[in-house]
């Protein structure tokens, strides 16, 4: 009798523990089941939501690009080539220069001539020339001279460019200042790095320049930079070194030769004073209408992204 129990006992729980199992294997395949089903569901709303995260992530990288987009780039380099007179006899060398090689040419008249020499070199340049004013150490002393000039240009209805030809480390304020006061709408200035043109934020224009008064100047790599930078300058010849034979016929020909060489490849050229002060006043004016163009879309880019996210939202909410 006992032992008929203990074998009930035992039938029974073989019967318990396959019950048992059973009831695991069931739960484990329900588990797998419903895990699946949401592998499945959660697969389906990420392919769901996938055009959208990759339209957030190229409207973030418009607006991050939008941020660092506003600035002013030339769309080609501009070429200004000056001789600094001394002599009305200088004209008939610049002329020569001018025709052989297609210049337009700047007269760079230093103000503290002598009246009767500055009259007489405005009596005999040609009219369509560029005058271009000039003191070899301006300062408040010499603006009287630079005014006096003024002045006789203007009874001479002579029309003269707006940058005052600045050399050296005269660019202080005090000096800008009597620049301002003068009309004048910019000034050159030399950069030893990288020749530069552009327009400061008060709206005064700059462009640079290079001064060779003796043989053997390198304006080779100034002018390769500046052209590879898109910028403006002006390349002055001094008269009175080429007169003395400091500045030699030789290199003067070489770099006239090396500048005509550079407008032939189309890597910059010739240009009028007066258009480049024209497009480099317009800077600030462009950078302004970019700016505002950029932030309107910055605007409609960050609302598009706030929808987005929305919609993304929406459909993860899904799995709730």
């Amino acid at each position: 009798m006992g032992e008929r129990k203990g074998r009930i006992i035992q039938i029974l729980c073989i019967i318990l523990s396959v019950a048992m199992i059973g009831v695991i294997v069931y739960m484990v395949y329900v588990d797998r089941q419903s895990s699946q089903a949401q592998t499945d569901s959660l697969a389906s709303l990420i392919e769901e939501a996938k055009p959208y995260e990759a339209e957030v992530q190229e409207l973030q990288s418009e607006l991050t690009s939008l941020k660092s987009s506003v600035s002013y780039t030339s769309e080609e380099a501009r070429l200004m080539v000056g001789f600094a007179v001394t002599d009305v006899s200088d004209l008939s060398y610049i002329e020569e220069k001018a025709d052989a090689y297609g210049l337009f040419p700047v007269i760079v008249l230093d103000c503290t001539l002598d009246t009767e020499t500055i009259e007489e070199i405005l009596e005999e340049m040609d009219a369509s020339w560029e005058i271009m004013l000039y003191a070899t150490d301006f300062s408040e002393e010499t603006n009287a001279s630079v005014l006096s000039v003024m002045s006789l240009l203007e009874s001479s209805k002579r029309e003269y460019v707006d940058v005052f030809f600045l050399r050296g480390d005269y660019s202080s304020d005090a000096n800008i200042q009597l620049l301002i006061d003068d009309g004048f709408v910019g000034y050159t200035s030399y950069n030893s790095d990288t020749p530069q043109a552009g327009q400061t934020e008060d709206g005064f224009v700059y462009f640079d320049y290079s001064w060779l008064t003796s043989s053997g100047t390198s304006v080779a790599s100034r002018v390769s930079a500046f052209y590879k930078n898109k910028a403006s300058m002006i390349v002055t010849f001094d008269m009175e070194s080429i007169n003395s034979g400091k500045l030699t016929e030789t290199y003067v020909v070489s770099t006239l030769d090396g500048l005509l060489e550079y407008t032939e490849n189309d890597d910059c050229f010739f240009a009028t004073a007066a258009d480049v002060v024209a497009e480099l006043s317009m800077i600030n004016e462009y950078l302004a209408e970019q700016q505002e163009e950029n932030e309107a879309r910055a605007a409609e880019i960050e609302d598009r992204i706030s929808e987005l996210q929305q919609i993304i939202r929406g459909i993860y909410d899904k799995m709730e």
